[in-house]
């Protein structure tokens, strides 16, 4: 009679196979994102919920801010923000680069988004 082959090289392939998919992970995860030190170029500054799927958001790149709604179909840009402020409403202490003078979208009469965030966080 023949001995029967042994399934030992092939469970330990399998066990090899299984304890390099981590290491993949996390190579592939390494990559993707770039170098390991990169900062993200957009950054979500605050939000409220107003429904399941539909949102405003204050978002920040480059030193400039918009608030932005956003929905289960698009995302528009609503307005853009004056950058020396919090998303509170309250300066930051940053200052402004252009020695002061803030050039944003409001429109004139337009209320400070802090005073639409109190609005809609009191309807819900």
């Amino acid at each position: 009679m023949q001995d029967a082959p042994s399934v030992w090289p092939a469970l330990a392939a399998f066990a090899a196979v299984i304890a390099l998919i981590p290491i993949a992970l996390w190579i592939l995860k390494r990559l993707q994102s770039g170098s390991a030190g990169s900062t993200r170029s957009i950054t979500m500054m605050g939000g409220l919920t107003l429904g399941p799927r539909e949102r405003i958001a204050i978002i920040e790149t480059q030193g400039r801010r918009w608030m932005i709604g956003v929905t289960g179909q698009s995302i528009s840009m609503l307005a853009e923000l004056d950058a020396s402020q919090s998303s509170d409403g309250k300066p930051d202490n940053k200052g402004n680069a252009a020695g002061g003078d803030s050039q944003t979208a409001t429109l004139p009469g337009q209320a400070a988004f802090s005073d639409l965030l109190d609005r809609f966080k009191k309807r819900g």
